[in-house]
């Protein structure tokens, strides 16, 4: 696993993102794995065990909306009345992607928003994915007035679960399909930036490939636990270094729900 501190919200993290995920594709990276089924009754008996009971939903309807199937999971556990084609249709921050007569593309800084339509998965326009404060921002357009969605990209998967699992709260994390490898994937010339944006307008920006976003929702000392909308999944458990290197491939990116204390 390499051990880089990648810096939050900076040019340097899509850098740092490309360059690991580089390496790794060059590298002896270790391969996806499947998971394996979480057995609740199993989890309720290890003292070491923890698991949030978090509504699921699967993606089968919206082959790249993982992120927006995520968000939903984790808005209806926190009690908003959406479901995932509402979320998708009415809160997900899009931007198209384009082509030119040349071959060149221009598309959103996925930081900024989701480039393409979710629904797609391949042709012009098709769906890629988005980045936590895309995602973030998105789910507070529903979130109640108390609570707010939050970036918390740059934790290590030890505090999140000490300071959010442990205490009820799930979180939204990114990682890999079937815990493949990343790769580079297609670039694109940013042509959409927000107030979030490490990007100008005109940089450019190479996509990860394989890129996926999930609820994590527990752990115990072999696995983390997620709610995994690809393929219908489940709940879910992946071997805690194999999630480790592909949570670190994408920056650590995660995002949370807090309670916003009162003035």
């Amino acid at each position: 696993m390499l051990g880089l501190d990648l810096p939050q919200s900076s040019c340097l993290l899509t850098s740092a993102l490309v360059a690991v995920s580089a390496l790794l594709v060059g590298s002896s990276a270790v391969l996806g794995a499947d998971g394996t089924p979480v057995d609740r009754d199993a989890v309720a008996k290890d003292p070491s065990a923890k698991l949030i009971d978090v509504p699921y939903l699967n993606q089968l309807d919206v082959v790249f909306g993982c992120e927006a199937v995520s968000a939903t999971m984790v808005l209806q556990y926190y009690g908003v009345d959406i479901s995932w084609k509402e979320f998708t249709d009415d809160c997900l921050i899009t931007k198209p992607w384009r082509e030119d007569a040349d071959g060149r593309r221009f598309g959103p800084d996925p930081f900024a928003a989701y480039p393409g339509d979710p629904y797609k998965d391949d042709g012009p326009n098709c769906g890629f994915g988005c980045y936590a404060p895309c995602l973030a921002k998105s789910m507070n357009k529903v979130l109640p007035e108390d609570k707010r969605a939050v970036v918390t990209t740059g934790l290590k998967l030890c505090d999140l679960i000490a300071n959010y699992i442990d205490k009820g709260d799930p979180v939204i994390v990114w990682g890999t399909m079937n815990m493949a490898p990343s790769r580079l994937a297609r670039t694109w010339t940013i042509d959409y930036v927000d107030e979030n944006s490490p990007f100008r307008l005109g940089d450019s920006f190479t996509w990860l490939g394989n890129e996926h976003c999930l609820v994590l929702v527990g752990c115990d000392a072999e696995r983390y636990f997620f709610n995994d909308p690809y393929e219908n999944h489940g709940l879910i458990g992946y071997d805690r270094a194999l999630f480790e290197e592909r949570f670190l491939e994408f920056g650590k990116m995660s995002v949370v729900v807090r309670k916003v204390e009162k003035k």
